[in-house]
Formats: structure tokens, C-alpha cells, sequence
């Protein structure tokens, strides 16, 4: 099977991140602009998490949502990233993939992933994913884990509006990290009024 890659991100001095859906790594050098008002909180392993947009380059949390285009199909990058008070950092986000937008509309609920090399992000569906690193300045992640390798995965859509380019839900899944064996269960998901930025090519 061929591994999924991601988009993720590095703010320049704050840390070093990946969320992995799969197992490939790629850091963008920049910090993104992320939304002002969107919010992803859950717990993990029981534990609460919680992110809100933030455009400053000095937040200590932040969310960024990406669409990417190609033709008709879609992927959509979600992902929350929060410092720990010690200094460590947590990402917890999710993807969804497909062949068209219009089928995500408020009340789908999605609980799997479909390989498919033929769309953008080679799969359609959903798959979640959570990554810890033990210091800012790591460049090792404590573990990267993965609901594809888990096979417990589900979110639904309360809203999904393609011209605002907003989205809100629920989500819940179980994850792991398909190398060291790390188990990580995401409960209470809830992301609301996330703006993604869009990029690519579209076809109508």
C-alpha cells in the first residue's frame, strides 16, 4: 500500500511538527496564517485539548485548515496545534478526501478511508491523526499515530459551506502509531467555524 503523504507545518522558532497520516513526512519552513476564530478542542487519552486559530506568530496554539483542489476532487487538511506547559507540543486534526465537495453536506457522517490513487490525497473518506513531540525544539516526535492504522474512525459534518469555505462537526477515533506501537484515543471531538484557505486547481 502506498503511504499517505501531508502538508504540516513549522513556525520558524516556536516548534517543530508533524501530524502524520500514514507515515510521510513534509515541513513547510513558514508559519501559516491560521484562522481567527476557529476552534478544535477533544480529549486525548482523557486528557482535554484544545486549539483556537491565532495569527500571531508568538501563539502558543493555533489551527490551520487547507483545501487543496485537482479537478473535481478535494482534500481537506485540518489540524490543531497546542504547546504543553513543560514545553512539549500536540497536534490532533483530521482529512477528508473525495471525488466531489458536494458530497460532504451537514448530517454526513464519515467512519472510513478508501484507497484511491487516482484522486488528489490518494484516498477518499476520512482518516484522523496525533502527533506529540517531548520539547519545542525536538526534531523527534514521541510518537505519530494514525486512524488508518487503528480501524476506528468518525466524523460528522454540522456544517459545510463551500462559499464561506467554513466547516464545523464532531469527531471521534482511535489512532496509532504504525511504527513504535504508541495507541492514542481521541474523544469528545468538536471543531467549529474553521475557514479553510484553498489552493490548486478547480474544475466546475
Amino acid at each position: 500500500m502506498k503511504i499517505l503523504s501531508n502538508v504540516f507545518f513549522k513556525p520558524v522558532f516556536l516548534i517543530g511538527l508533524l501530524l502524520v497520516f500514514g507515515g510521510c513526512d513534509l515541513i513547510q519552513d513558514t508559519f501559516p496564517e491560521s484562522d481567527a476564530k476557529g476552534k478544535i478542542s477533544c480529549k486525548v487519552n482523557g486528557e482535554a485539548f484544545e486549539a483556537a486559530g491565532n495569527k500571531s506568530i508568538a501563539a502558543m496554539d493555533f489551527v490551520v485548515a487547507e483545501m487543496e483542489r485537482e479537478g473535481n476532487t478535494f482534500l481537506l487538511t485540518v489540524v490543531g496545534v497546542s504547546q504543553h506547559d513543560g514545553g512539549g507540543a500536540l497536534a490532533v486534526g483530521f482529512k477528508l478526501g473525495g471525488y466531489s465537495l458536494a458530497d460532504i453536506q451537514a448530517g454526513t457522517t464519515l467512519t472510513q478511508w478508501n484507497y484511491d490513487e487516482s484522486i488528489i490525497g490518494d484516498f477518499e473518506g476520512v482518516m484522523g491523526g496525533v502527533e506529540e513531540r517531548a520539547s519545542a525544539n525536538s526534531d523527534e516526535a514521541k510518537y505519530k499515530a494514525s486512524s488508518n492504522h487503528a480501524d476506528l474512525m468518525s466524523l460528522t459534518v454540522t456544517e459545510f459551506d463551500t462559499l464561506q469555505k467554513k466547516l464545523s462537526g464532531t469527531f471521534y477515533f482511535k489512532a496509532k502509531d504504525q511504527y513504535n506501537g504508541t495507541e492514542v484515543e481521541v474523544t469528545e471531538g468538536e471543531f467549529f467555524n474553521l475557514n479553510w484557505t484553498e489552493k490548486g486547481s478547480v474544475t466546475d
